[in-house]
This record gives C-alpha cells, structure tokens and sequence, in this order.
C-alpha cells in the first residue's frame, strides 16, 4: 500500500475560497478515480508545537495499492484537471509517498 500525502502552499492573495473548492473537489472528484482506495482531505489542525507545520492551505492524503496505481491516479484526467485548475494558485507543494504495508 502506498499513502500519497500532497500538501498545499497558496500564494499570497489566492481567493479565500480556494482551499475550500479544493478539499470539495479532492472529495467529490479525484476519490472517483479507480486506482484510489480512499481519500482525505483537510486544513491544519493548527496544533501549536515547535516541529508542526500550519502554514500550508490544504492536505491531501490518498491510498494506493501499489506504484501502479499511484501512477495511474497522476495520469488521469480528472486528476490532471485537478492540477491544472488550482496550480496558479499554489506558492509551492510538499509530496510525500509512504509505503505502508
């Protein structure tokens, strides 16, 4: 199994809504994609310790069987649109891709 975690940075002055269309649309569209078994999605807690990160938008965590799935989910047009709707508003993002199993 492969957890896929995205973490989202938006650019200064990026529409208050965006974080928001975007966990609707991680939720409503990208979980319809095949090769994902299951899908989160959310702002920081805001958990106030030394080694916490809050300053990122959005989280996105999904699980994979395998490599193949992953890739199958990053080539998918939904998740391409995905990507190409929100990306002017990103300042940056973190992936990380976890074996878990």
């Amino acid at each position: 199994m492969i957890l896929h975690s995205v973490f989202f940075y938006l650019k200064e002055g990026a529409p208050a809504e965006t974080a928001g269309l975007m966990k609707t649309e991680i939720l409503d569209t990208l979980s319809a994609i095949t090769s994902v078994r299951e899908i989160l999605a959310g702002p920081p807690q805001g958990i106030d310790r030394d080694v916490v990160d809050n300053d990122y938008a959005m989280s996105l965590h999904a699980k994979f069987d395998d490599l193949e799935g992953l890739q199958a989910y990053q080539s998918d047009t939904v998740h391409v649109a995905f990507v190409e709707k929100f990306k002017p508003h990103f300042e940056r993002i973190r992936v990380f891709d976890t074996r878990t199993g």
